[in-house]
């Protein structure tokens, strides 16, 4: 068995065991059979041993991670060499047993590498944390982006809509604030004013 296969079904198994004993430990609570403190005690010993299966499980993630980069990439040399040993019997370079002996140990290779990666991810698929159930739902994107739509069409109807100037016409004044217009006074020269004043002047001297 291949290594990270077995290091996957073992902590797979131990974290399934790990959880019924929670489960089992919640209902011995719930029913009184033991005390809040028994219970304190035994939770918390479970709950160390389920973080570290699941520390161990994101380290055997990341292996296998790496390992399916590697297969994906073994996928392309293997289909490369095959495809080069397809052209070299049609050129006539390879008589029929090569031929058929090189194809049949490439077409091997190739099918155990494909199994071997579709495997992992199945495996990664399940390692893959479930997300609780309480956790609030996340808008819809598309409903998002159509209530961005909407308010861009409104900007662009506002853009586009002929922007005239209201002429504002004045209001009529209410009646007890009208006022009957007043005369504009007549300037009188400065010359006229002056030949006045002392045409004033002169009468009020005695002789």
């Amino acid at each position: 068995m291949i290594s990270w296969k077995y290091s996957f079904e073992v902590s797979v198994k131990e974290l399934e065991m790990v959880k019924k004993k929670k489960q089992a430990l919640d209902s011995l609570f719930d029913i009184g059979k033991i005390s809040a403190s028994t219970y304190e005690h035994l939770n918390k010993e479970i709950n160390n041993a389920i973080t570290a299966i699941e520390a161990d499980q994101k380290a055997l993630t990341e292996k296998m991670t790496l390992r399916a980069n590697e297969l994906e990439n073994q996928i392309k040399s293997l289909e490369m060499f095959l495809a080069n040993l397809e052209i070299h019997y049609a050129a006539g370079e390879l008589d029929e047993e090569a031929y058929s002996h090189q194809s049949d140990a490439i077409t091997l290779g190739l099918e155990t590498t494909k199994h071997e990666l579709k495997d992992i991810k199945e495996a990664l698929i399940r390692l893959i944390p479930e997300k609780p159930v309480t956790e609030r739902p996340q808008p819809e994107p598309v409903e998002q982006i159509s209530e961005i739509e909407k308010a861009e069409e409104m900007i662009e109807e506002c853009i586009e809509a002929p922007t005239e100037a209201p002429v504002e016409t004045p209001a009529p004044a209410p009646p007890e604030e009208q006022s009957e217009p007043q005369e504009t006074p007549k300037e009188v020269p400065v010359q006229e004013e002056a030949q006045e004043t002392a045409e004033a002047v002169t009468e009020e001297t005695p002789e």
